[in-house]
């Protein structure tokens, strides 16, 4: 009886975390570039005594995973919305710090200060991983390739415009290995040394991503398939209340038997 109760609530607390990313997911239903995270990823974990555990399975989920789907780009005339046209990653430094991460968010904005920021307030890196500064302009233009020109204030009628800097963009290898990390960045996944350490793979921009300005990626979550998963989490989980409640009654069926008459 106690494994069946140890299944379900196995059962019960992977649900809970299911539910967890469905909510995070619907939240970020508007946000440009969202990766949907994944939920099914699901490994079994087998545990002996030899460990000095009671030999049982329970299941486990690989953290981190997303969705690489594209999502669907929407025309917003504004030169300094850029969206990647199917792979690739812009390069951005955390506004809370850490290491650079891959970001798809491509609404931009320029601080006070002219550094080009992304919706969410983290430092777009330029192609030697600098924050990107923008001068002062009176037009501004970004190519499929990155490159940022602007026509400068105060530079003289029917001058060139000026390459104030390329935006770092990746295209991973094929076969690399990318999750979500602890503060909800995309980066390659650590390789694990024989000794048990991690060994950080750094971002080193390739420039191969093809950009489209004044066009914003909308987030690749659907959310008619979230609500769906909402209402299958709940189903499941009163089903394996059921089944302790059911456990619970066996158990006490069980000792009732194995009780003494007249005790």
């Amino acid at each position: 009886m106690d494994r069946m109760s140890q299944t379900a609530l196995n059962s019960m607390k992977m649900l809970m975390e299911n539910q967890i990313a469905t909510a995070h997911n619907l939240a970020n239903l508007n946000t440009p570039g969202f990766r949907q995270d994944v939920i099914t990823d699901f490994s079994s974990i087998y545990m002996n005594r030899e460990n000095g555990l009671e030999p049982r399975i329970v299941t486990a989920r690989e953290v981190g995973k997303f969705s690489v789907e594209q999502g669907t780009l929407e025309s917003t005339q504004n030169p300094l919305d850029v969206a990647i046209n199917n792979q690739g990653y812009f390069v951005i430094q955390p506004k809370n710090g850490g290491e650079p991460a891959l970001s798809r968010r491509g609404d931009f904005q320029i601080n006070e200060n002219g550094e080009l920021l992304d919706g969410a307030g983290n430092l777009v890196l330029d192609a030697g991983l600098q924050p990107m500064v923008i001068p002062a302009f009176r037009k501004i233009n970004i190519t499929s390739q990155g490159e940022i020109l602007i026509d400068a204030l105060g530079a003289e009628p029917g001058a060139l415009p000026v390459n104030v800097g390329n935006l770092a963009t990746l295209v991973p290898e094929e076969g690399a290995r990318l999750k979500k990390t602890l503060d909800g960045h995309i980066r390659y996944e650590p390789n694990l040394n024989e000794d048990g350490t991690e060994e950080i793979i750094p971002i080193e921009p390739n420039q191969q991503a093809k950009l489209t300005s004044g066009f914003l990626e909308k987030s690749n979550v659907n959310a008619i398939e979230e609500m769906v998963n909402t209402i299958d989490q709940m189903r499941k989980f009163e089903m394996h209340v059921k089944m302790i409640q059911m456990t619970e009654e066996l158990d006490a069926a069980g000792a009732s038997l194995m009780r003494l008459p007249g005790l």
